[in-house]
């Protein structure tokens, strides 16, 4: 059994209020179980006041965490704030670790990290959790993909971290207070633990058709649309301007891959030679379409998702992360769907939603069985 304590502040400068009012909250000396770990999201402003640094000091054990827009527990939410849940339990025991620096070789990277957050006589991990960095040369499905191949796919959940700033600068992840722009940070799940996923992401009726394919492509980065630069292909169908591509955010690309699958794609950067950059993977020979979606549909789809949850399981324990590419459809309502989250779960269950740049999340394949995925404006729930 895993219980979830939760506690904010939207205390910036002064620190040791903002520690205080995170421990008054918690109430550890009452609540606190045999292991535990601590998962923080937060605006980056918190980080460069100090306010992470010395709640992983005062904090009794691990923490890791990531920058985010907008995030809530409960019915406190908001941008200025850092939210942090502890979980702990009598019979399930937590293990952390940060990566080395990722971008030159991810695989190794997670093979490192994965060793020393699971070694051989702790036997197979229930769950990892995972809060990742932004990096341009490394996508959201490489994350997956190598961490997959060190654990031999232990089921994974978590999110590229976020930042509230259209062109996604300051993104950073942390463990123990030490923050990183270029390392993975990691929780694994060692006892009986049977996490359940729950996915919203972009339905048929919401795809607008392009006629687009890609024509020239390496991992995430996207070089030629129909033959064209990504930038000009995108100028013609009136979704950028003079290389501009910040409104791109709100029409998420639907990918149809040569296999008949499709994923969402959010993209985020231009590079000096007009290609742009994308959080996963946008494969060469893909056909493009785009997402047509506004502030109803994000807000109904999400609520469809906690009420299912909710009448499924009625109380409980639940991480949640929704796309960024989501936030910047809501514009100045973005709370919204925090608020619909927190009205659906009710008072039975504990909750943390944060925002964030690419969700990783299990989803069964056509066979039938649970894969390790990476999503892009979808949301997503973990229920523990």
């Amino acid at each position: 059994m895993i219980r979830m304590l939760t506690a904010y502040t939207r205390e910036i400068d002064e620190v040791e209020t903002s520690v205080s009012e995170i421990l008054e909250q918690l109430d550890l000396e009452h609540r606190l179980l045999a292991s535990s770990v601590g998962i923080l999201s937060f605006h980056p402003d918190f980080l460069e006041s100090g306010v992470v640094r010395a709640l992983a000091d005062a904090l009794p054990f691990d923490t890791v965490g990531g920058t985010s827009s907008n995030v809530s527990i409960g019915g406190a939410m908001g941008g200025l704030m850092l939210v942090v849940t502890v979980l702990t339990s009598d019979d399930v025991v937590f293990r952390t670790g940060v990566s080395r620096a990722i971008a030159d070789d991810p695989d190794g990277a997670m093979r490192e990290l994965y060793a020393r957050v699971a070694p051989p006589e702790m036997g197979r991990p229930s769950l990892l959790f995972v809060y990742a960095p932004v990096l341009d040369k490394v996508s959201g499905d490489d994350l997956v993909r190598a961490l997959d191949a060190a654990s031999g796919c232990v089921p994974q959940f978590g999110s590229l971290a976020t930042t509230h700033l259209p062109d996604f600068s300051g993104i950073e992840t942390c463990a123990n207070g030490e923050h990183h722009a270029d390392a993975l940070a990691l929780v694994a799940f060692f006892g009986d633990v049977s996490p359940k996923f729950y996915l919203t992401g972009i339905p048929e009726d919401r795809v607008i058709r392009q006629r687009a394919t890609i024509t020239s492509a390496v991992k995430n980065r996207i070089q030629r649309i129909n033959n064209l630069l990504p930038t000009d292909y995108l100028e013609s169908v009136g979704l950028a301007e003079n290389g501009d591509i910040s409104g791109i955010a709100s029409f998420p690309f639907v990918l149809t891959l040569t296999d008949g699958s499709k994923v969402a794609r959010s993209v985020y950067k231009t590079t000096d030679e007009g290609h742009i950059l994308a959080f996963g993977d946008t494969p060469e020979g893909a056909e493009l379409d785009f997402s047509d979606s506004d502030a109803e549909f994000i807000i109904n789809s999400t609520g469809e998702t906690a009420a299912h949850l909710a009448s499924t399981l009625k109380t409980g324990n639940v991480l949640i992360f929704s796309c960024a590419g989501r936030r910047w459809v809501l514009g100045v309502t973005t709370e919204r769907e925090m608020e619909e989250v927190a009205r659906r779960l009710g008072d039975s269950f504990a909750s943390q939603f944060a925002y964030s740049g690419g969700e990783i999340c299990p989803v069964k394949n056509r066979d039938g069985r649970q894969v390790n995925r990476f999503h892009n404006f979808s949301m997503v729930a973990c229920a523990l």
